[in-house]
Order: C-alpha cells, then structure tokens, then sequence
C-alpha cells in the first residue's frame, strides 16, 4: 500500500513540473509577449511606436526555429542575446513556457485557428 502511494506521489509529482515547462498562451498574454509576436486568441498586435522595430510574428519565430535540432535553446539564446528586445521580467521556467508556446502548434489568430501563410501561393492555409 505505502508503495502505491510513494509511486503516485512521484508521477504527481512529475506531472507537476511538466506542467510548468508546457506551451502556454495565457503566460505568453501576461508577460506582452502576445502584443508584439501575436498567437493568442483576442489580443491584437500592437503597432511598433517609432524607432522600435517590428517584431517577429509566431509564424516567423515557428518558421525560423521549429524543426531544427535544440531549437528551444537556439530559440532561447536568440530572445536573451537580442539587444533590441525589451527586458522582461521572466524566471527559467516561464521562459521556458514560453519557448515551448511559440515553437508549438498551439498560437492561433483572432480566428481562433491555427493558420500560417502558404510559401508558396501568399494565401493561408489551416
């Protein structure tokens, strides 16, 4: 019996953390990343103010790195070793959320759909 309860605790446990680390639109809404890179459902991307680039939608940030082999570090690395990225108040974890949010499938238009632009025709296919 207590050995049940010990192996429940460790998977309870487990869970717990994989939580923490999984894509995650409502952290990426919180922190502003969604008013400039966009993927969440009802929040708008905001108009660069002048002298501040535009920054790159989900699509281009899934496009860039998604794929790729230690795309959550290089992704990482990008974000932390940008200069004209705003400083955010951020720990590890919800970095890492938030790495994992925009290399998902899960960032989504107003439409509430997942839709990127087509390479080849412009058009946007689901």
């Amino acid at each position: 019996m207590q050995s049940h309860f010990k192996q429940a605790l460790v998977l309870f446990s487990l869970a717990l953390v994989a939580a923490g680390a999984h894509a995650n639109p409502a952290l990426a809404k919180k922190k502003g990343c969604a008013s400039c890179h966009g993927g969440v459902v009802g929040v708008n991307v905001r108009t660069p103010v002048a002298g501040m680039p535009q920054a790159p939608s989900f699509y281009e940030l899934y496009s860039k790195f998604s794929g790729q082999q230690e795309a959550e570090a290089k992704m990482l690395a990008a974000w932390m070793g940008s200069a004209k990225h705003p400083k955010m108040s951020v720990n590890a974890s919800e970095q890492k959320a938030l790495v994992k949010f925009y290399l998902s499938n899960e960032p989504v238009e107003a439409s509430g759909k997942r839709e990127m632009p087509s390479e080849t025709s412009g058009q946007v296919k689901q």
